[in-house]
């Protein structure tokens, strides 16, 4: 389910708006943009076919193709 409630999430973004506002106007857009590249990581990280993104990656660098690995997961002698 949900790590955290509703109203946990919005008393949580409403702290960091206003501590945000005791920074001067640069540092608050900096602390913006470093919370927006936060997130995009954790989206691309807890994407659900990242995982088989980068098994097939690894794939690739070995040479090997997908009808190559066996049901036990090794790959060919």
């Amino acid at each position: 389910m949900f790590r955290t409630s509703r109203m946990a999430r919005r008393g949580r973004r409403a702290a960091t708006w206003i501590n945000e506002l005791r920074l001067p106007r640069d540092e608050r857009r900096a602390a913006r943009a470093e919370r927006e590249a936060e997130r995009q990581m954790s989206l691309e990280r807890d994407n659900p076919h990242s995982a088989e993104r980068r098994a097939d990656a690894a794939k690739g660098q070995r040479g090997l193709r997908a009808d190559d690995i066996g049901p036990l997961g090794g790959g060919g002698w």
